[in-house]
């Protein structure tokens, strides 16, 4: 991500960019590309559309674009599979077109690309001047037999560089952006805080927390934003909001991270169960609902609210009279409603065989003279002398 931000800080400032770190669901499964919510929001439309990603040689992959969502999807694949990019590879996304993005690669296990995506800036200029800025910056230079090349830069060098110019700019995000940390990257899209990235924060208070753009999900010093939708973590933050603390304070010390993403889905699918259901919704329903949050809670999430609910609503649906006397009403007015269907059914099937009735007198009729003629036709034979 140092050298990935190195490329960024060197383009042109007038394209606005972005950097993405690529985790198992960019490159492998659902395939999405999970793009910064602020970004898009900013400067890509509102509705679905094709994007265009142009590669280190100019080609151009096309893609589409899901508004609501963020993110590219159709077409993404393709591209992972041209360019085989893997888990730990980084991109940078350059906006040099209404909907076309150039894309600079940074393999995690190749220096030689990275090289080659800063001398394609042409920073020889910016690298002398880091040269003369700083002793350790020389050492960061490297001699080839045609030219001097850029090289990326060692994370102490690149901090002293930042504290020196008065600001720390957080290492995803274009330097002047607000460090907004949330995109859409699950299957379901994602974060612009890298997955499973490390952050030395101070402790957060959730009665700081002023708006849902203030809002992270920060496990032991780790972002979980980029394992969950924009719509989750939308819904999760108002679950918070509602006992006025993060549900996820007291989580089990160690517990996976993708886990801990899974129980916070999974509170919030049931919260969404919940709020919809009905006196028909089944037992075995609430009695699924109330073993996952029964489990959640073993983690240490704060669900005691949901089951207290939960409790209350299984109650009033199945324990009291007014709920007995109530299905009753709804299960007599289902069988009304069958045995109406029925009865039209049947009358259809009568008026059917009241025209069948119908027709085939109809025929008798026209047939009986022929048919009685013939009959006595047949009887002077039988009765004709030997």
């Amino acid at each position: 991500m140092i050298r990935a931000e190195e490329v960024q800080s060197n383009l042109e400032p007038a394209f606005p960019s972005f950097v993405k770190s690529l985790v198992r669901s960019h490159v492998a499964s659902c395939f999405w590309m999970g793009l910064p919510g602020s970004f898009c929001r900013a400067h890509l439309p509102t509705v679905d559309t094709t994007v265009i990603l142009q590669d280190e040689r100019e080609k151009e992959y096309k893609m589409k674009y899901i508004a609501y969502k963020t993110g590219l999807s159709a077409g993404w694949r393709q591209f992972c599979v041209a360019h085989q990019l893997f888990e730990g590879d980084a991109l940078v996304f350059q906006l040099i077109g209404s909907c076309t993005f150039k894309v600079y690669i940074i393999r995690a296990n190749d220096l030689t690309e990275v090289d080659g995506a800063l001398g394609l800036l042409n920073l020889d200029a910016q690298i002398k001047q880091n040269v003369a800025d700083s002793a350790e910056m020389k050492s960061a230079a490297c001699k080839s037999s045609r030219r001097k090349r850029p090289r990326s830069l060692p994370l102490s060098v690149v901090q002293k560089k930042n504290k020196r110019s008065g600001q720390l700019r957080p290492s995803v995000l274009q330097a002047g952006q607000p460090s907004e940390q949330s995109e859409n990257d699950s299957e379901e899209v994602g974060s612009e805080v890298l997955e499973g990235f490390k952050l030395s924060l101070p402790a957060v208070h959730f009665k700081d927390i002023k708006s849902f753009e203030d809002f992270n999900i920060l496990v032991d010093g780790l972002v979980l934003d980029s394992e969950l939708s924009e719509d989750i973590r939308n819904k999760y933050y108002e679950l918070c909001c509602n006992q006025n603390a993060f549900l996820h304070d007291n989580l089990i010390k160690g517990v996976n991270f993708k886990l801990i993403a899974g129980i916070i889905s999974e509170t919030v699918s049931i919260a969404d169960g919940m709020r919809a259901c009905t006196l028909t919704t089944s037992r075995e329903k609430f009695a699924t609902w109330d073993k996952a949050l029964k489990a959640s809670e073993l983690f240490g999430m704060n669900v005691g609210f949901l089951r207290t609910r939960l409790s209350r609503l299984l109650s009033l649906a199945f324990d009291s009279e007014g709920a007995t006397k109530t299905r009753r009403y709804l299960e007599a007015r289902f069988e009304r409603v069958v045995t109406a269907d029925e009865i039209k059914s049947l009358e259809a099937k009568l008026v059917e065989l009241e025209e069948a009735y119908e027709r085939y007198g109809a025929n008798a009729e026209r047939l009986k003279s022929k048919a009685e003629g013939y009959d006595l036709r047949f009887q002077e034979q039988v009765l004709a002398p030997w």
